[in-house]
Parts: C-alpha cells; sequence; structure tokens
C-alpha cells in the first residue's frame, strides 16, 4: 500500500432505485489497490472546495503521516502546532462506505445532505483523490476548469432536455 495511487478522468452517475452510485471502473480499481485489495471507499469533506471527496487505505494513511510530518517540522523551527487539531479536520470527517464488484455504493448521509448530493454526482480524479461533486455546484465554481465546468454544463442540459441518464 505504500505505492502512490493517483486518480485522474472523470464520471457520471446517476442514483439507481435504491439511491446508490456508481463509482468509475478506473477509480474503483485504483481504490481497490490502495485498500489493499477490499471494496472500502473512504470519503470526506474537502475543505476549500463544495465537494466530497473518496479515497483508498493509503491516502487515508497519508493524511496521518502528512500531520505527523507537520508537527515534527513545527517542533524543529519553533512553531506552534496543534497536530490534534488538524488530525481533526483531516481524519474526523472520514467515512467509510463499502462498495459491490459492480461499483455501487449508498453515499454517506451527512456527505450527501452537506452538499446537496441527490440524483446525480460528477466524479472527478485529481490525483491523491476523487473530488465527488453536485453537478450544478461544480458549474458554479469559477475555479474549475472551464473544460470540466462546460462538460457538465453540457450533460445536465442533455439530461435536462430528456436524452440523457
Amino acid at each position: 500500500m505504500s505505492e502512490l495511487i493517483l486518480y485522474t478522468g472523470n464520471a457520471f452517475s446517476v442514483a439507481d432505485g435504491k439511491g446508490r452510485f456508481v463509482l468509475p471502473l478506473e477509480m474503483r480499481r485504483q481504490v481497490k489497490l490502495s485498500s489493499a485489495g477490499e471494496n472500502r471507499l473512504y470519503m470526506s469533506v474537502h475543505i476549500e472546495n463544495g465537494c466530497a471527496t473518496g479515497f483508498g487505505e493509503s491516502h487515508r494513511r497519508f493524511l496521518f503521516a502528512e500531520v505527523e510530518e507537520l508537527a515534527r517540522e513545527a517542533r524543529a523551527h519553533g512553531r506552534d502546532y496543534n497536530a490534534d487539531l488538524e488530525l481533526e479536520r483531516r481524519l474526523g470527517t472520514i467515512e467509510e462506505v463499502n462498495f459491490d464488484e459492480g461499483g455501487r455504493f449508498a453515499m454517506h448521509p451527512d456527505i450527501k445532505q452537506e452538499y446537496g448530493i441527490s440524483d446525480a454526482v460528477f466524479f472527478y480524479g485529481v490525483g491523491r483523490y476523487i473530488q465527488m461533486w453536485k453537478p450544478e455546484t461544480l458549474i458554479d465554481s469559477k475555479d474549475r476548469p472551464e473544460l470540466i465546468r462546460n462538460k457538465v454544463r453540457r450533460w445536465l442540459d442533455q439530461r435536462d432536455s430528456g436524452g440523457g441518464k
């Protein structure tokens, strides 16, 4: 699990009749690789963006190790650093969900509610983790690349006109 797992690509998922979403195949493979072969997805809040995040076990361990490193650096330079508070921010909001072999998973209800995700989600691989957006929110996020915002806008337009699921 020490191997660096990088998530790339993007995809949409529409909730099925049970309210489950499907983790895109390549992202699912990466999550599984990151989680020692288990179908375990960790979800959390993004500290700065209006989206949820998803990742495997290796990134969860990275978050912990990064806080330990920041604490060491602060001590070495005589700076104050509240590692416990930073661990709360980074690890305290993580929710664990399992997905089946088809990638179906029930998004944690707190995360769904926090971001207003109901019937559709946009998965966006951005390196060490996956961003999970309510499509309308991503369009309004001016910091996202125009190419991605336009892709989501086209998908929503097509779905609204009855052309897509």
